[in-house]
């Protein structure tokens, strides 16, 4: 019997790793040592992980700079075909006339919120927790050591609502948090090297962090000369803050045409890329070590970050990267490092890591065809069937904005589900400001099955969560936003979870990333209208 047991786990993780897959089962996303903050968060699990395109005409919104060579005819195949799609970015079909509806009005809140307590000192995006109820006096920072991804994806919102509205506040904020990833990358020391988080010794709220500084100098590290005298950073960075910096470096780019910002893009990219690329695609931390939370670029990764890098350059180096990654040779190694299907059980943040990474390959591959239809490929075959209508808007619209389904038109039977999916979730989602809650979710109508298996297999060989994550009984099928566990970023928390989580605290509040970047998402398609 032991024996059939352990056959039919080593067909479970074979399965696991080979079939589907996207994004990765990816790391904790933070430091390995303490969290955050001077306050304990009461959220459940402390991970990371988001978003895209456009949609109202300006003329800031280039497509095509002389800098970016985008569609060099000596890179690729570049044909024409009608089915393939040939601009990275889309033409704008946003209408901002009408007066704001409750989903334009709930990301004003969010928006408000966040520029007002959620980018402290040098502009990355924080939990915050206040003095008492009434939310008017910041007393400590949570999050800190997700800030580099949270940034990054709060900075593709703003980049998105920029392209919608054309609001100065939303320049104003992506100008700040790209200057604060800028910082991110400049206050480590080392080339190519980005710190999760960078702050104010001198702010009250930071003390805890600060604390740090002596208690685990190798995560934490307060400088008192040089340039960034003052300040403290935090390191042992993974890949998944890359992820959210490359992300929102790239959403900056190409959706506000303001060269002196373009121009630190495009080298800070270029720094990071040369260094990775020559670590063998490893992050290395400060002390000539890789770091001790997934240092290592899986392909996925690799693809999406160098087709940014050529994007913003035209640099022939980082394209060999894009052709190594799609020659048919490697076909079986892209779909055995994109795992989907483990993190639907454990690591759910892995979904995020791969939704982020695959929106910027689908969009940006797009004057590619070949290359833009195996990205295709390999989305709709590995990552979507995972979540597909499991209420969660960012996975739904990156799936209705670059994997085809808008373009079969709106009214097919696909789309509409989706978008009708869409604008529940937003709708669903609670209004700002964001503060901890407890939750008991209902019981579900059914278990899902592999999950039951799974749970019960690691009660009797625990190893396995060390090699695939602790999994747990879940749902077999998601459950509203509204009957979700609170967290810093929603859309990459377990959507089938079936477990009390949470408490209630509002003093805790959550920075809305999550909602901003859905809703511009969506907006920037058409998927919602400014009266919704």
């Amino acid at each position: 019997m032991t024996r059939r047991l352990i056959a039919l786990v080593f067909a479970i993780l074979m399965l696991t790793f080979v079939l589907p897959a996207c994004g990765g089962d990816d790391d904790d996303d933070d430091a390995a040592s303490a969290d955050d903050d001077a306050v304990d968060d009461d959220d459940t699990s402390d991970d990371d992980d988001t978003a895209d395109d456009d949609t109202a005409d300006d003329d800031d919104t280039a497509d095509d700079d002389d800098d970016t060579s985008d569609d060099d005819d000596d890179t690729g195949d570049d044909d024409t075909s009608p089915e393939c799609p040939q601009e990275p970015l889309d033409s704008a079909v946003y209408d901002e006339s009408p007066g704001a509806g409750p989903l334009r009005q709930k990301a004003e809140e969010y928006d408000l919120w966040h520029e007002q307590w959620h980018q402290p000192g040098y502009g990355s995006t924080v939990e915050v927790y206040f003095k008492d109820a009434s939310r008017d006096e910041a007393v400590g920072y949570g999050g800190t050591g997700d800030s580099c991804i949270w940034t990054g994806t709060y900075l593709g919102s703003q980049a998105l609502r920029y392209h919608v509205t054309g609001d100065a506040q939303a320049k104003a904020n992506i100008l700040k948090s790209v200057s604060a990833l800028h910082r991110h990358l400049k206050v480590t020391g080392r080339t190519g090297f980005i710190a999760r988080y960078v702050g104010d010794q001198s702010d009250p709220a930071h003390a805890g962090d600060v604390a740090r500084c002596e208690t685990e100098p190798e995560y934490t590290h307060c400088l008192d000369s040089g340039e960034y005298a003052g300040d403290f950073w935090k390191g042992n960075t993974s890949r998944d803050q890359y992820t959210g910096w490359f992300f929102g470096m790239s959403m900056a780019y190409d959706y506000l045409e303001d060269e002196a910002m373009r121009q630190t893009i495009r080298e800070d990219v270029t720094e990071v890329l040369d260094a990775l690329i020559a670590q063998d695609w490893k992050i290395i931390d400060v002390d000539g070590k890789p770091t001790g939370a997934a240092p290592s670029i899986i392909s996925t990764q690799q693809m999406a970050w160098s087709l940014i890098g050529y994007h913003m350059t035209g640099e022939e180096r980082f394209w060999d990267w894009v052709e190594y990654w799609t020659d048919p040779e490697r076909e079986s190694s892209l779909n055995f490092t994109n795992i989907a299907i483990i993190n639907r059980y454990a690591q759910h943040y892995g979904l995020n890591l791969a939704h982020t990474n695959f929106y910027g390959l689908l969009r940006l591959s797009r004057p590619y065809c070949d290359i833009n239809e195996k990205v295709r490929a390999l989305f709709n075959d590995k990552l979507v069937p995972v979540v597909y209508l499991q209420h969660n808007a960012w996975y739904t619209m990156v799936n209705l904005a670059q994997s085809g389904l808008l373009e079969e038109g709106l009214g097919s039977e696909e789309s509409d589900d989706s978008i009708d999916q869409v604008v529940t979730d937003l709708t669903d989602f609670r209004d700002a400001p964001n503060d901890s809650y407890y939750l008991e979710p209902p019981e579900p109508d059914a278990l899902d099955p592999i999950s039951v298996l799974l749970t019960d297999l690691q009660t009797q060989f625990p190893f396995l969560a060390d090699i695939m994550g602790t999994a747990h009984y879940q749902a077999a099928e998601a459950y509203p936003v509204n009957q979700q566990c609170s967290t810093d970023f929603l859309w990459q928390r377990n959507m089938w979870n079936i477990s009390p989580c949470g408490s209630d605290n509002p003093t805790h509040v959550n920075p809305g990333a999550d909602y901003l970047l859905a809703y511009w998402l969506a907006s920037a398609y058409g998927v919602v209208t400014k009266d919704q």
